[in-house]
């Protein structure tokens, strides 16, 4: 069965002629516009598949930020469908974070601005609506963010975007006799780079930096090049690592980035193939051999545990000031302290068991309406992992970056010890066990989203959300009197906030504060109710006191 797949693929590779591998424009600057929307593109000759996509018919632009800047995405919704977008890996409060809090309805357009606050690393952007996360991101919405930073513009790295910098974004897809999308079926009959199918790259003969991103919905890759040859490993999630790292082979699973230099010096007129080992993945993994015996409850796909070409590599004349030995220290990444850290336990099981396709996190499915659990500002937390199903889970937690203490009990490779915000839970008991600290954005209203990256799996239910509440303000609200005389509405308000005494007693004071604790405001009132005017606040949330002869009640609002 392997030799018939296998020699599909070939055939399949010679029937459609190699294309130049599409680069995705860039995108720069304090304010980013990006619009969503329907389009077609041609996958192959004489067919034109209908997809959807960001600025355009094919993935969306690169956006190239700086640490340390401020940025304003604008992110209009041209489809006749709700969607958000989430900017995955980078450090923002989840009222920017793209979650499925952050919605974007259909013909508006959601502007969210904040500092950019990560390391030098890849990262992506994509859609995160529940229940159709999958529909929306294996259609082409999806693109490449690259963060830069002092530190990295000092080293002696590749960096010209498209030459000797140049982003992979590795997909698979399911079409149609038609050459159209399945949005329903991971079977995945191809794999593509960049969108490109059987694509040639051609590259300087000096050192070249890829960035790897598995944007797939449900299958891992296995990266080695066809002449067997060592890559160095620099970067993985979110940070260079503290020092290049040799290796053959690299799996990336959905959703993990990496940054790998390639050395094509003296090898100007050669070519080389990049290529997908799926007879190497460890059993279980979507894309590699079945689970044992247990594996006629996994569905195979055309391309399963096969080994193929992904894309040609033709080198061609270095450039000007090539790049031609790389740094050999790159960054140091600090460990978090585990002084007084908290722990948390996650249990990830099949519903029913020897499911291939429905999952739970500690037994529940995702809720929309539900916090699953809230951690306080600046606590350590070590998150214990355990995965009883049949399948790897590549465990992704939003807002932040953790570090990788064990997988399986054992210390993760020298080229996972960066900063990651996604970690593969090994299938039939295995485990992993990280460590995270969130130092900002406390908010008692909007969550961050913690979930399995295998988009079928998220859309079916395995995910969860908590809040970061502020220590201080945990301890006040959790004082709040349970018996309240006091009706505060419309929440949320546009315009004024009526506030009532439903017991008749007076009102004799209250304070505003934002959401920091600031005091905006306070008055003295002799009176059982009266309007608070929010005209000129900004949109979030904000906390009113009330206090009467008896007591003082404490409530959280909302300015739209």
């Amino acid at each position: 069965m392997k030799s018939f797949y296998f020699i599909g693929i070939f055939i399949s590779f010679k029937i459609y002629a190699q294309s130049p591998l599409f680069i995705p424009d860039t995108l720069s600057g304090s304010e980013i516009n990006l619009s969503i929307k329907e389009g077609s593109h041609s996958f192959y000759t004489s067919y034109n598949t209908s997809i959807i996509g960001y600025n355009g018919n094919l993935l969306g632009p690169t956006i190239i930020l700086h640490k340390g800047q401020t940025v304003q995405m604008n992110v209009a919704n041209e489809l006749n469908d709700t969607t958000t977008t989430h900017w995955h890996g980078l450090h923002v409060s989840p009222q920017n974070d793209g979650s499925p809090h952050n919605l974007i309805m259909a013909n508006t357009t959601w502007s969210p601005k904040f500092e950019v606050m990560d390391k030098a690393a890849t990262y992506w952007y994509h859609p995160h609506l529940h229940g159709k996360t999958m529909k929306q991101v294996i259609q082409g919405a999806a693109g490449m963010i690259i963060v830069r930073d002092d530190e990295e513009s000092k080293l002696n790295l590749p960096r010209t975007y498209g030459v000797d910098d140049i982003p992979l974004i590795m997909q698979w897809r399911t079409f149609d006799t038609n050459k159209q999308i399945v949005l329903d079926d991971e079977a995945d009959n191809v794999a593509m780079v960049n969108g490109t199918i059987n694509g040639v790259l051609e590259v300087p003969a000096q050192m070249v930096r890829f960035r790897l991103l598995n944007g797939s919905s449900h299958r891992f890759f296995n990266f080695a090049f066809s002449d067997n040859r060592n890559f160095q490993i620099i970067a993985n999630d979110e940070s260079l690592l503290n020092k290049p790292v040799s290796v053959k082979q690299l799996i990336v699973s959905p959703g993990e980035r990496f940054e790998i230099i390639v050395d094509f010096k003296e090898q100007q007129g050669q070519s080389f193939f990049i290529n997908q080992l799926g007879m190497s993945l460890p059993n279980g993994y979507p894309g590699g051999p079945p689970l044992g015996m247990m594996g006629m409850n996994m569905t195979m796909g055309p391309l399963d545990n096969t080994d193929f070409s992904l894309l040609k590599i033709d080198v061609k004349a270095p450039t000007p000031n090539a790049i031609k030995e790389i740094s050999s220290s790159l960054t140091t990444n600090e460990p978090i302290n585990e002084s007084g850290a908290t722990t948390r336990n996650f249990q990830l099981r099949g519903l029913p068991m020897m499911s291939m396709t429905n999952f739970t996190i500690n037994n529940e499915q995702y809720d929309h309406e539900k916090i699953n659990f809230k951690v306080k500002q600046d606590d350590v937390m070590i998150w214990n992992i355990t995965n009883q199903s049949m399948m790897p889970h590549p465990w992704h937690i939003h807002g932040n970056y953790f570090y990788i203490k064990s997988i399986n009990g054992q210390a993760p490779p020298a080229y996972m010890k960066g900063r990651k915000d996604v970690v593969t839970i090994p299938p039939m008991n295995g485990s992993a066990q990280i460590v995270m600290k969130y130092e900002d954005f406390a908010d008692s209203e909007m969550p961050y989203m913690y979930h399995c990256h295998i988009l079928s799996h998220e859309d079916r239910g395995m995910m969860g959300s908590f809040l970061v509440t502020d220590a201080n303000l945990t301890d006040v609200l959790n004082n709040i009197t349970k018996d309240i005389t006091i009706k505060v509405y419309p929440n949320p308000s546009q315009n004024n906030w009526q506030i009532e005494s439903t017991s008749g007693e007076p009102i004799l004071f209250y304070q505003l504060c934002n959401i920091d604790g600031k005091l905006i405001e306070e008055h003295s009132i002799k009176n059982t109710s009266f309007l608070i005017n929010n005209t000129n606040l900004s949109s979030g949330n904000y906390f009113i006191t009330v206090s009467t002869k008896q007591n003082s009640q404490i409530f959280k609002v909302i300015k739209q």
